[in-house]
């Protein structure tokens, strides 16, 4: 690759860095955004429990935190903005269970406090309007404080449009592109790359879990961040209407939580155990999920482990853990001008709106002139997503392509079509056809379609079954051809 030049260079393609691409677009500006993995959003923005917080929890949300003005700063702009983008957006509200007097109190606090705070809608509802709302839950509930303001999102797709709409507005984007080095001469940087080196005037860094490692990287390490591993088990489709809201129950033991939410796709999430752990290790043991299940099971006391599909692990970076999960890094370098780093933690997803436009502002006073783009759309229209469509709807696209007739994933009613549409737009892996088109993400975990899109991906892409990888570099799921081996051709 030869050498580039660009205005400002993002480090990261999660939803922080994808939301600051897409602000900057809205103006005259030179950038490239460069992403280590083959696909955007798979680092901490795929271990989400895709919950958009309101901010209202005032053990965790208080003015003096820096985090909670850029949550609070977002709430007005989350919807909007997944209009803009065609993406998934859903209010379901959140009732935090009551289980006694005790519980009671703190929450009559925490109400107060969150209505001081101008974050109104919350009420308390009794054990009849409980009933009749989540007929399933557990009957240990006497009440529940009702937030109706919870929405959910698909935080990987929002990434997604995100960094699309970006692009149509001039931003360039290069996925598979590590940052190897960082030297600094003059008023330039000079960034090295596993594909080759490019300067810049500013840098935004958005590394997500690696946000410390590149501030190193050019001596702007003025912060320290603490990797904390959350768990989260996916359930079956099947049991999506057995809630409707987000529910959670204040946790018996520290450092564990008790949530239990509806998906835009229709499977619920549960989460707990928030424990610091060795970064890197996404690594998931049956311990941890027996004390998800115990714990979910507190709020629908008849799940059972079968009911689990799926379940992964993921960090978050606090900037302190000791004292709570309070601050955040969004700040222009003390010891680097022009470096810019971010990272939020808890919640990042809700406050990425808030915190791309936050991250304009540091960069017009490090002294990066924003003037607008008279061309910048805020419009991205999203693939069809077959399953969604009406039946009449259905018939109309597969009138205009027939490979829409083809269900490839049978447990998410995923076509052909979609997938081809997704290659189109950028995806190159297994996990990238999955994180698009939700093929693989169904009961059996991809049993049945992973060898069938394995065949499309090569053929669209031009490259050899054998080729195709999971999620990029050797990730690759087939070694040889059977024939080969058995005719001694290896």
């Amino acid at each position: 690759m030869e050498q580039m030049e660009t205005e400002v260079l993002i480090i990261g393609g999660g939803v922080l860095g994808a939301a600051v691409a897409r602000e900057l677009s809205r103006y005259k500006v030179d950038v490239i955004l460069v992403e280590k993995e083959a696909d955007f959003g798979w680092g901490s923005t795929k271990t989400n429990m895709c919950i958009v917080c309101q901010g209202g929890d005032t053990l965790e949300f208080r003015p003096e935190y820096h985090r909670s003005k850029l949550v609070w700063d977002s709430i007005p702009l989350m919807e909007l903005l997944c209009q803009e983008l065609d993406v998934p957006f859903k209010r379901v509200g959140e009732l935090a269970l009551i289980r006694n007097n005790e519980e009671l109190g703190k929450f009559r606090k925490l109400k107060s406090k969150a209505e001081k705070f101008g974050l109104a809608g919350h009420q308390f509802i009794d054990q009849d309007t409980l009933r009749q709302m989540e007929p399933n839950i557990t009957r240990e509930a006497i009440a529940a404080l009702y937030d109706p303001n919870i929405a959910i999102v698909d935080p990987v797709r929002l990434t997604i449009a995100l960094i699309e709409n970006a692009g149509q507005n001039g931003v360039k984007v290069m996925r598979e592109t590590e940052v190897l080095n960082i030297s600094q001469k003059g008023n330039q940087f000079e960034v090295g790359t596993n594909r080759g080196s490019m300067k810049c005037r500013f840098i935004v860094n958005a590394a997500g879990t690696s946000v410390d490692k590149i501030a190193r990287l050019v001596n702007s390490d003025d912060f320290v961040l603490y990797p904390i591993r959350g768990y989260v088990g996916i359930l079956d489709k099947n049991l999506g209407d057995l809630i409707k809201h987000e529910i959670h129950m204040r946790p018996d033991a520290p450092g564990q939580m008790n949530i239990l939410t509806p998906s835009v796709h229709g499977n619920l999430f549960f989460g707990t155990t928030m424990q610091p752990a060795r970064r890197g290790d996404y690594s998931t043991t049956r311990r941890i999920a027996q004390i998800g299940l115990q714990n979910v099971r507190k709020i629908i006391p008849d799940l059972s482990e079968k009911d689990i599909i799926h379940s992964f692990a993921g960090f978050l970076m606090f900037r302190n853990w000791e004292v709570g999960w309070h601050e955040c890094v969004v700040q222009a370098s003390r010891k680097v001008s022009r470096f810019i780093s971010i990272c939020i933690g808890y919640p990042g997803v809700s406050a990425a709106p808030g915190t791309g436009r936050e991250v304009a502002e540091l960069l017009r006073r490090e002294g990066l002139r924003l003037e607008s783009n008279p061309g910048f759309s805020p419009f991205r229209k999203a693939s069809p997503n077959f399953s969604k469509l009406s039946e009449e709807q259905q018939k109309e696209l597969i009138a205009q392509d027939s490979r829409y007739g083809h269900v490839v994933c049978r447990c998410e009613t995923v076509t052909e079509g979609e997938i081809v549409e997704a290659v189109r737009r950028g995806a190159t892996t297994l996990d990238g056809i999955k994180f698009r088109t939700r093929a693989g993400m169904g009961r059996c975990q991809g049993g049945f379609c992973t060898p069938r899109v394995t065949k499309i991906l090569g053929r669209e892409l031009g490259l050899p079954e054998e080729k195709i990888t999971k999620k990029g570099r050797k990730s690759r799921l087939l070694l040889y051809k059977t024939k080969e081996l058995l005719g001694g051709e290896l």
